[in-house]
């Protein structure tokens, strides 16, 4: 069995001969596991504790490391009580990015004059509406492709009227 056996001398001489070993990058963490981190980073920017800011949730000081260790997460209520604390959004909290909506087509003129006309009462409305409706459904007659051919209706009632 001894032959067998490398010697502590001949596994020395075989990694100090050998490649380096690298270790393998880490995957890039996803946003919600550096949770804990920027939890750690909203208390300490309020100046606050573990334990204070325990005591300001309900939960104990063990809960708070736990969350800020990455182990866990709050549940959904806890996270509201941490976004309004920290007067950030919960998306803050969680790390996923914020993006706008688009913008509206409506222009601020086209607003206001419609909030006039909401101010006007009911009937106005319903004929403001059936206004747009109108214009709407003229419009797009005019942006439909024209129809050609033996088989459009255009076609069938020249047809008939021969």
């Amino acid at each position: 069995m001894p032959a067998t056996r490398k010697s502590a001398g001949a596994s020395a001489r075989t990694r100090a001969g050998s490649r380096p070993k690298t270790s393998p990058k880490p995957a890039p963490k996803a946003p919600h596991e550096d949770f804990g981190s920027r939890l750690a980073a909203l208390r300490t920017a309020a100046a606050l504790t573990q334990s204070q800011l325990a005591e300001r949730l309900g939960v104990s000081r063990r809960q708070i490391a736990y969350y800020e260790s990455g182990t866990g997460r709050p549940p959904g209520a806890l996270l509201a009580l941490l976004a309004d604390l920290f007067q950030v959004s919960t998306d803050v909290l969680l790390g996923r990015e914020v993006t706008k909506a688009p913008a509206s087509r409506i222009s601020s003129a086209l607003l206001v004059q419609l909030q006039q006309a909401e101010r006007m009462g009911s009937d106005v409305c319903r004929r403001l509406e059936r206004v747009l409706q109108q214009f709407i459904v003229e419009e797009k007659k005019k942006r439909a492709p024209a129809r050609r051919g033996a088989g459009s209706r255009a076609a069938k009632g020249r047809r008939r009227t021969r």
